[in-house]
């Protein structure tokens, strides 16, 4: 009677089970790569792809740029933000002009607006300046780059000041118009807040930023957006300074709200402010890109 062969023979049935079982194992240890493996190797397949697409040309309208930015969708957020706040300043200059020109008794829809403008403004500065205080701590800003923004949400606590007080139509409060002194006390405050973020691009370059190339560079679209917004406050604080009434006496400002210095400063401001919005938006491929 033969004998079974011994264990570990070649054709042995142990044998395949053997080999089978190490496969097995083989592919098990495959499948258990961990979570973050699987991130990086993620995030380096974004990268390359990043990188060809950059290899292949970049430029406007920048969305392989704009995908380096960090946290970029907070970017997006904010600046639309910003330009729902400069669109609604620049209804809220028109409205006021319009009430101020027409009818005394029975002023026109727009111009009963004029208040509630100015609140959807300034309140959409205050989220603004909130949403980018918090992106500049998240990516690591200069103290000076965050003193900056400091500056900016503080004026926009004072710009909610008027509006809101005018929407109350309180006697002891300026009555219809507000508080006489809290646009031009933000606008002074927000002014300054450009000053200073200008200085902080100027002394310590932003990352992507290169000085030898033009205003029009993908990494120095948020300096040339600055001095945009810069200018506009320059024209916003002009037209702050000759129309503001002391205590809110009528016919103690420098030049009435309806005088063309005034009207060419608040038209000037207001649309400064909206293209500086849209610099900043397109930096952050935030007209195209609304993904992660």
């Amino acid at each position: 009677q033969e004998r079974p062969p011994p264990h570990g023979t070649p054709g042995h049935p142990d044998k395949r089970a053997s080999e089978r079982a190490h496969v097995t194992c083989a592919r098990l240890g495959r499948r258990a790569m961990s979570d973050s493996d699987e991130i990086s190797i993620s995030e380096s397949v974004d990268v390359s792809q990043v990188s060809m697409e950059l290899e292949k040309g970049g430029g406007f309208p920048f969305t392989a740029e704009a995908k380096q930015i960090p946290f970029r969708m907070q970017q997006v957020l904010l600046n639309w933000v910003f330009i729902v706040a400069s669109a609604a300043l620049i209804l809220d200059f028109g409205a006021l002009q319009d009430l101020l020109r027409g009818p005394v008794r029975m002023p026109h829809f727009f111009a009963e607006l004029c208040n509630w403008f100015g609140v959807l403004s300034c309140l959409a500065w205050l989220l603004g300046f909130a949403i980018l205080a918090h992106w500049l701590h998240q990516v690591g800003a200069t103290p000076m780059g965050k003193a900056g923004c400091y500056l900016k949400l503080v004026a926009s606590v004072f710009f909610n000041l008027q509006p809101m007080t005018g929407t109350m139509g309180d006697a002891m409060l300026g009555g219809g118009a507000g508080l006489w002194w809290s646009n031009l006390t933000g606008i002074l405050f927000f002014h300054f807040g450009n000053i200073v973020s200008c200085m902080d691009f100027y002394l310590h370059t932003p990352p992507g930023a290169e000085k030898k190339k033009g205003w029009g560079y993908h990494g120095n679209l948020p300096i040339t957006a600055m001095w945009i917004y810069q200018a506009a406050t320059w024209f916003l604080v002009g037209a702050n300074f000759l129309s503001c009434s002391l205590n809110g006496k009528v016919g103690t400002s420098f030049v009435p709200t309806t005088g063309l210095p005034v009207v060419i400063c608040q038209v000037a401001g207001g649309f400064l402010l909206l293209l500086g919005s849209v610099v900043y938006t397109i930096w952050c491929d935030g007209f195209r890109n609304f993904n992660h």
